[in-house]
């Protein structure tokens, strides 16, 4: 279903009035003038897939063992979005990913976000079910999450700080076969700054980002204890590219330095890139 607004310019009575029926060679009159606007549809869709050279979450690279840096992940992620109204849309989504290097990592996530726009501040909550099958074992997470972000409009670029807050509901990382990720009621602040500076109008972007995460018994140190404070602190650069109006290519280097020996198997200066090619409908 499409949306169509439209306005419609009417005659002016005074002008109308002011301007004979019949003057000398012929009619005069004014013509009502139809603009209309482009059609917004009532959805949105996307289907992307990518590479990442490490499985860095929440600071931590998460495929790493003590014997080397770190292993590779191929994911896919679909999401379809209802614009409920001008403010206000709904996105429902899976992302499921394999390990490349560590062939046996699975891991599937299903997420439900809500945001709200005012103007350029747009506020949201989501929710977020994670799904870790290795083998041997399962793991699981349910997460809420809360976010606040406002688009800074600096005429050469665009710039889009962001807090957002993640709370894991359970189940509990010690409940045996069936573990949860992390800590029950453990949660993390991430806390970003996001750039988009336009290179080809509407066709490439180079898109650099800062962020600093605060860990609240979220990750565990060397020890594999709770920690709260610091986490680490992340860089990184995107190159999109619109090749047309559906297909966007992309691809990032990113850095984090973390400030915990975060699990015992990051290491402090961690570098690693990627890309992917994403749809939208």
């Amino acid at each position: 279903m499409k949306l169509n607004k439209s306005i419609v310019a009417l005659t002016s009575l005074v002008a109308f009035a002011a301007t004979p029926l019949f003057a000398g060679t012929g009619k005069t009159f004014k013509e009502t003038v139809v603009v209309e606007e482009e059609e917004s549809s009532w959805y949105n869709a996307a289907l992307s897939t990518g590479y990442d050279s490490l499985y860095m979450f929440r600071g931590v690279n998460t495929l790493r063992s003590n014997g080397g840096y770190g292993n590779s992940l191929w994911w896919t992620d679909a999401n379809f979005t209802w614009n409920v109204s001008d403010n206000d849309t709904l996105t429902v989504g899976g992302w499921q990913a394999f390990g490349l290097s560590a062939a046996s990592y699975r891991e599937f996530d299903a997420y439900l976000n809500y945001v709200h726009s005012f103007g350029d501040l747009s506020v949201g909550l989501g929710y977020t079910f994670y799904y870790v099958y290795p083998p041997g074992g399962q793991d699981f997470a349910n997460e809420l999450n809360a976010k606040v972000a406002y688009a800074i409009d600096l005429g050469f670029m665009t710039l889009t700080p962001s807090a957002t807050y993640f709370f894991n509901l359970g189940p509990d990382n010690d409940t045996g076969l069936q573990n949860g990720l992390v800590n029950t009621a453990s949660s993390y602040l991430d806390l970003r700054v996001n750039g988009s500076i336009p290179v080809i109008k509407d066709v490439l972007s180079v898109d650099p980002w800062a962020a600093f995460g605060l860990n609240f018994g979220y990750n565990l140190d060397g020890d594999l204890q709770q920690f709260d404070g610091a986490n680490n602190l992340e860089f990184g650069v995107a190159l999109p590219w619109k090749v047309n109006k559906i297909i966007t290519v992309s691809g990032y280097v990113a850095y984090s330095y973390a400030f915990e020996d975060l699990y015992g198997i990051t290491q402090p200066s961690t570098f690693w890139g990627g890309g992917k090619v994403a749809l939208a409908f």
